[in-house]
């Protein structure tokens, strides 16, 4: 066999000599290769790889390796004669060198990763530490955490390539896998996977070594501690998955099929023709098209980058008097549904791009704390951050697949208006402020000024132009998103707009102040209440669009990282504090869905209300703040 260069652990007692060395330091970087059908789920996925760095040192350790290092014939593929398709015929290798099985590897390397005074440092660390939790009865190795790609986001939250390979890149360089090693190990030689996993570990531990003094000279050591403690909670979402009613989703795919079917009939019959409903080219023509030539004659609200007009919801959302638009709207969100819900949870057979991802009843989704520039949570494979809203039939339809086991609830918890709430903590003083501390709903405060009557007299309606009124301050929308939420004209829209800036002066104060602020600064920025840092470079742009929706980001910005801020640490208090046998589940924009067994609902309900309203979430603000706690069967019960 050809001797290996990189420096390849194959039996137990060289592996007990190298964590007597990493024994010895403060910190090390660690990183698993993963195989199988599921390779990319963590809960799922078979490790059979693990590599580590630390000062002076770094080493992989195989464990089931199908090759050894000497290739004895390349991949190819021939024509199967029946299908007419081709079929991939892999490389085929020399034998594999004899390998320690999987118990032994995580058995030795246990007082390593269980081991309380050492940093285990990893790039998107979550998804290694579930991967290896498997191999020590669901428990996950335990904290202290830094995850390197958490680092590099709190740096430049604006950089968009965050991987691995691309930071070394960016600050070494050096690519160093030009074959794509890691995504599929089990197709290459011994030593090739064996140096892409040394790579892997030893510039995570390089670019911790980088990060480190920076995080501390930029002020981010607290959003940055809250980012790592928060990886606990994360965990324990990641290893539990969220039960799902399977029965309820097949249901759901045949109705939602049916649907599509009728909003494809309606559509066809608004625009008098029929045409391919998901060509943008010909949805244009038939939208924006002159009536002359079978088209509707609207006006294009905004252009695609290049040039066209654009037929996004918000265009589609600007004529709600449109039968065409109306249904083209509700045709794309059953749609969605279709293949983001239902699709994306049962998959679709025969796809491998479309995989299920239901595993003994239960979804486990990836919830990614690095996702926004804001600080807020993204969510993937599958995303639960776009689910329709709880009042909306299908919004309902989608959170009734989300239940309780047998003999428990689910305690679903959403913080009341925190946005709103964040923004009158901000303003200190006013309309806003004052009724959140005379127990008003945010909204409910906006309407009886805007409106002109006391609170009590508040109706539906007025509550819903409010509502439309402060999303426009918190997001900068202009007056055809107030008039779409609130269902009245665009000059009704601006003239209530107009008696909100006059009525709420103190919120436009703090507006103009908080751009003012973030432009004094270098880079131009605005730090969140518990110091996370969002950076707007165009708001210095020539450019008077691109500078003014830097300006909208930089208010925007404040508030919703600030509220991130609080859910975040409401989910880490939580995790702490859940009284054992309950867990938490999801969190989803300001709702945390928690589950306990029935004799336990009381004290985890109590434990949600001090986790989310307690000292150490009360103290940070200036407002009161309130959750609505439900105790259901399914999470659609809860509003």
């Amino acid at each position: 066999m050809r001797r290996l260069a990189t420096p390849v652990i194959l039996d137990p007692r060289e592996l007990k000599e190298q964590v007597a060395y990493f024994s010895d330091q403060e910190a090390f970087s660690f990183d698993v290769e993963s195989t199988g059908e599921n390779r990319n789920v963590p809960s799922q996925n078979v490790v059979n790889w693990m590599s580590m760095a630390t000062h002076g040192r770094a080493i992989v350790i195989p464990f089931g390796h199908p090759n050894g290092t000497e290739l004895l014939s390349r991949a190819t593929k021939r024509l199967d004669k029946a299908t007419k398709k081709f079929i991939q015929i892999p490389a085929r290798y020399s034998e594999p060198p004899d390998q320690m099985r999987p118990s032994e590897v995580f058995g030795l390397l246990e007082p390593l990763f269980f081991n309380t005074e050492q940093v285990k440092v990893a790039h998107n660390a979550t998804f290694d530490l579930i991967s290896m939790a498997k191999y020590y009865g669901g428990e996950a190795p335990l904290p202290p955490y830094a995850d390197t790609i958490v680092m590099q986001w709190l740096l430049d939250e604006n950089l968009n390539q965050k991987g691995l390979k691309d930071l070394v890149r960016k600050y070494y360089d050096l690519t160093y896998d030009h074959d794509n090693v890691g995504r599929c190990v089990e197709a290459h030689a011994l030593d090739t996977v064996a140096h892409y996993a040394l790579m892997d570990a030893r510039y995570t531990w390089f670019l911790y070594q980088r990060f480190l003094p920076l995080i501390e000279a930029e002020r981010l050591t607290g959003v940055f501690d809250l980012e790592m403690d928060l990886i606990e909670a994360l965990l324990g979402m990641g290893l539990e998955g969220a039960p799902v009613d399977v029965a309820a989703i097949k249901e759901l795919e045949t109705d939602l099929s049916a649907r599509l079917v009728e909003h494809e009939a309606a559509i066809y019959k608004a625009a008098g023709q029929r045409f391919n409903i998901n060509s943008n080219p010909q949805k244009q023509k038939v939208l924006f098209g002159p009536k002359s030539e079978g088209g509707q004659g609207l006006k294009p609200k905004k252009l695609t980058p290049g040039g066209a007009p654009s037929t996004d919801a918000e265009v589609l959302e600007a004529f709600p008097n449109n039968a065409l638009a109306k249904g083209m709207l509700e045709y794309a969100e059953v749609n969605k549904l279709l293949g983001t819900y239902v699709l994306g949870y049962l998959g679709v057979e025969g796809d491998p791009d479309r995989p299920c991802r239901i595993f003994d009843g239960r979804i486990h989704a990836d919830f990614v704390q690095y996702g926004t520039v804001t600080g807020r949570f993204s969510c993937r494979e599958p995303n639960l951050q776009n689910i329709p809203r709880p009042d909306t039939d299908l919004g309902k339809k989608i959170r009734g697949l989300f239940i309780a086991e047998p003999g428990h609830k689910l305690i679903v918890a959403d913080y009341s208006q925190i946005e709103m709430v964040v923004l009158a903590h901000f303003i200190g003083s006013g309309a806003l402020f004052d009724g959140l501390h005379n127990g008003l709903d945010p909204h409910t405060a906006t309407a009886a000024v805007v409106y002109g009557v006391p609170p009590e007299e508040v109706t539906k309606a007025m509550r819903q132009t409010a509502k439309g009124i402060n999303f426009a301050v918190v997001y900068g929308a202009g007056p055809d998103k107030v008039a779409a939420m609130a269902n009245i004209s665009v000059k009704e829209a601006k003239r209530f707009l107009e008696i909100h800036k006059k009525s709420f002066p103190e919120i436009y104060r703090f507006k103009d102040a908080v751009i003012k602020r973030a432009k004094t600064r270098r880079p131009a920025s605005i730090t969140t209440m518990l110091g996370r840092k969002r950076r707007l470079p165009a708001i210095f742009a020539r450019e008077f669009k691109v500078a003014g929706k830097a300006e909208r980001q930089a208010v925007n910005s404040l508030i919703q990282g600030s509220s991130a801020d609080i859910i975040k640490l409401a989910m880490i208090r939580l995790h702490r504090t859940l009284p054992e046998g309950s867990r938490l589940l999801l969190s989803v924009h300001d709702e945390l869905v928690t589950m306990a067994p029935d004799n336990l609902v009381e004290e985890t309900v109590a434990c949600v209300q001090e986790a989310m309203l307690g000292p150490g979430i009360a103290d940070l603000l200036k407002v009161p703040v309130l959750s609505d706690v439900k105790v259901v069967e399914r999470w659609a019960e809860a509003k």
